[in-house]
C-alpha cells in the first residue's frame, strides 16, 4: 500500500474545490440574494464530501488523481467515519495555521489530523 503524497492530495482538493465552487456559483446565479441558497451550498458541500468518501472512498478529484481514502479494513470508510473526517476533523486540521494539513509531511503514514481522528489513510490506487 503506497500512501498518497502532498502534491497529489493538494491537486485533488483543488479539483474538488472547482466542482463544489462551480455548483455553488450556479446556485447563486439561479437564486441571488437568498440566505437559503448559502445554507443549501454548505449542506451540498458537506454531502458531496461525506457521501463520496463514505461510499466510494473517493471524490471526483481523488478519482482523477488516482488516490482514495480507506478505513482500517482497507475499504471505504463509511458515512460516520467520513463525517468525522470531512467535517469535524478538517475543521480541527485547519486550526493553528493549517498545521493539521501539513502534519502529513513528516508523518510515517502521511496522515493529516483529520485522518488520524477518523482512523483513515489516503493511498494511491
Amino acid at each position: 500500500m503506497e500512501y498518497a503524497g502532498f502534491g497529489r492530495r493538494l491537486a485533488a482538493v483543488l479539483v474538488d474545490g472547482l466542482i463544489v465552487g462551480a455548483a455553488g456559483g450556479l446556485l447563486g446565479l439561479l437564486a441571488p440574494d437568498s440566505g437559503g441558497v448559502q445554507a443549501l451550498v454548505v449542506l451540498g458541500s458537506v454531502l458531496y464530501y461525506v457521501l463520496f468518501i463514505g461510499v466510494r472512498g473517493q471524490t471526483p478529484g481523488k478519482m482523477a488523481l488516482g488516490i482514495k481514502v480507506v478505513g482500517p479494513d482497507g475499504g471505504p470508510p463509511g458515512a460516520v467515519r467520513a463525517f468525522v473526517r470531512e467535517v469535524v476533523g478538517k475543521f480541527l486540521s485547519s486550526l493553528i495555521l493549517c498545521l493539521g494539513y501539513l502534519w502529513m509531511l513528516w508523518d510515517e503514514k502521511r496522515q493529516c489530523w483529520h485522518d488520524k481522528l477518523a482512523d483513515t489513510v489516503v493511498v494511491r490506487t
